[in-house]
């Protein structure tokens, strides 16, 4: 418990509003000893200007961090919103040159009602268990606690930044065999449990991953002593025996239907500087405080970004719990940012087979919207045009906010 209220504290920088990304920038500018002030304002301006220049081009696919440098892969442009709450997170002189790094926060994607705090609906998510796909991997440094400790951090974040309510369910492995994943729908068994904990949980959204590679750059069995490699190794930041990787590919799937909705791959090296027989643990201080640890910091807050732009503008859905004659209940309410009057659409949810005789549920428009009346903080009713017999409308069928 120590070692996870450690981490929270490191990974926690300062509150940032809700419905924003948080993104890292750098300006400089020439220095004048004369007139430092000036120097270091130009360059806060202009690393403002680069995180408005990121902002517009953020991404939401491929993407690697590499000794703290974001790599990107492919850009998928996007219109966000202005940089604000800037905090300077290093700053430095050399070579003429002063150079002013910031953590920024952007409000995303204007362009849909759910972007807006104040009108959004709350979308929920479940963040599950990250299997790692060759175990040994963790042993240099006993990292296997990144499995489970990795949901809970990323939850954590996704809450402290956006209106969704996300849910640390570690302990829920939907993956099975991490070598085969990602599939297009669940397997049978994981999606019949995970459709399970999604309607106990009232989530939307089941985020999970694959950690594919936490291997260092070098071999960690046994080998001879050799006592000036080793001292050169200690002092020789740049040779890659520091070096380690922490890849892993993330999955969204549909809460409703096990579908795959999303998946992105994330790879990361950075210098691992702890002793090769040092018994680390994920997420303790020890482990925050090398740049292995500080890049994954960064990493988490990279992938809560994404899972917000990915999601932020996809309708918010809840699950119809009863019917009576033309009202309906469903379990979403006044802390889901749902209000009376709002109108929902109805949809069936028809389980099926397919020719590939896998389980699959599929949704179907009935045409028909679902008028709120009455709201608690996790439960609404509804009225509709006609009877729900009459539509066929029952229990853990849908409806959708368009």
């Amino acid at each position: 418990m120590k070692s996870l209220v450690s981490a929270l504290l490191f990974l926690l920088l300062l509150p940032i509003q809700a419905s924003a990304v948080a993104i890292e920038a750098t300006g400089q500018a020439p220095y004048s000893a004369a007139d430092p002030g000036q120097s270091r304002q130009q360059a806060l301006k202009r690393a403002m200007q680069q995180a408005s220049i990121q902002a517009a081009s953020w991404l939401s696919s491929t993407r690697q961090v590499r000794d703290g440098v974001l790599e990107i892969d492919t850009l998928r442009l996007r219109s966000l919103g202005q940089v604000s709450n800037v905090r300077v997170i290093d700053e430095k002189v050399a070579d003429g040159h002063i150079s002013v790094s910031i953590l920024a926060d952007v409000d995303i994607a204007q362009g849909c009602k759910d972007s807006r705090p104040e009108t959004a609906y709350h979308k929920s998510v479940a963040v599950t268990h990250f299997p790692l796909e060759r175990p040994g991997d963790a042993r240099h440094g006993q990292l296997e606690g990144v499995q489970q400790s990795l949901a809970t951090l990323l939850a954590y974040e996704l809450k402290r930044s956006s209106t969704f309510n996300a849910l640390d369910v570690g302990e829920l492995n939907i993956i099975g065999a991490p070598d085969q994943a990602p599939v297009r729908i669940l397997p049978e068994g994981a999606l019949t449990t995970a459709l399970e904990h999604s309607e106990q949980h009232n989530v939307q959204y089941l985020v999970s991953g694959v950690i594919r590679s936490l291997a260092p750059h070098h071999a960690t069995g046994p080998r001879e002593s050799n006592v000036l490699l080793d001292l050169y190794r200690q002092v020789d930041y740049e040779e890659r025996y520091h070096k380690r990787d922490f890849v892993l590919d993330l999955f969204i799937h549909d809460a409703f239907t096990g579908t795959l909705q999303h998946q992105q791959r994330y790879h990361m090296t950075a210098d691992w500087t702890a002793d090769s027989h040092a018994k680390v643990g994920f997420g303790t201080p020890e482990y925050w405080n090398q740049p292995y640890g500080k890049q994954t910091r960064s990493l988490i807050r990279a992938i809560s970004n994404d899972i917000q732009l990915q999601l932020t503008c996809e309708p918010f859905k809840a699950r119809i719990t009863r019917t009576r004659d033309r009202d309906v209940w469903i379990n979403a309410g006044h802390l889901d940012g749902l209000k009376a009057g709002d109108q929902l659409s109805v949809y069936r949810r028809f389980t099926h087979y397919g020719l590939d005789n896998r389980l699959r549920y599929e949704l179907e428009n009935t045409g028909y919207s679902l008028t709120l009346r009455e709201l608690q903080p996790d439960l609404a009713r509804g009225a509709l045009e006609l009877p729900a017999a009459g539509l066929n409308i029952q229990r853990d069928d849908i409806v959708i906010a368009h």
